[in-house]
Parts: C-alpha cells; sequence; structure tokens
C-alpha cells in the first residue's frame, strides 16, 4: 500500500458521520496500516469531551505540527485509504501516541462482541 508509520499526523479526506459519501478535510493520526487500509484516529480542535472516555488530549501538539491545540477522538477511529491521505503535517510525540494507543486498545476491548 502507502508508506504510512505510526504515529504519524496526516491531513486526509474523512468521511462525515452523517454522510459517509461527502467528506472534509482534517488531521489524523495513523495507527497501522495493512492490506485493508491504515487505520486512523480523528484529530478535532475541539476539547475534550467529558462523556466521551476515549477522547484525549494531544499534549505536544505543537512538536506534531498541528496548527492548534487538538483532541485525539479515539472513539472516531476509521480505516481509510491511501487515496485518501492528502498530505502528511508531522510526527506525535511518543507519549501522545502512547496514550491514544493505549485508549484504542481499551476502546476495542470495550465494543468487540466477546468470543
Amino acid at each position: 500500500m502507502g508508506n504510512f508509520c505510526e504515529g504519524e499526523v496526516w491531513f486526509v479526506e474523512f468521511p462525515l458521520e452523517e454522510n459517509p459519501n461527502q467528506t472534509i478535510n482534517r488531521p489524523v493520526v495513523v495507527l497501522d496500516e495493512d492490506n485493508l487500509g491504515v487505520l486512523s484516529v480523528k484529530i478535532t480542535k475541539h476539547a475534550v469531551r467529558s462523556e466521551d472516555p476515549y477522547d484525549t488530549p494531544i499534549l505536544y501538539w505543537q512538536q506534531a505540527n498541528l496548527r492548534l491545540a487538538s483532541t485525539a477522538r479515539v472513539s472516531k477511529v476509521m480505516n481509510l485509504q491511501p487515496d485518501d491521505f492528502i498530505f502528511k503535517i508531522g510526527n506525535l510525540h511518543p507519549d501522545d501516541l502512547d496514550r491514544i494507543e493505549e485508549l484504542y486498545i481499551h476502546f476495542m476491548d470495550k465494543t468487540l462482541p466477546d468470543k
């Protein structure tokens, strides 16, 4: 596929929740890449929502070359295609990446049906 690495921050065409056929350009964090696509977490400029335990602030947002203080919305993870990626913004600080990955593991444990 492409050359996407864990912890990279990219500007992408991200499908809208209310209409997946429409997209909005926004930043994401790359968690993984495989034959199915690029596992990506939505980034927003909005503050952490207290009602969503899977929102986490990106503490080192400036180091990641984000323009504004940002939040990773781990519950808004999506498998994107390489063609959705517009340009690389930067790389997350390892502390931010570790926190996002831990939340992703918890999110998946809670949302996947029991075996």
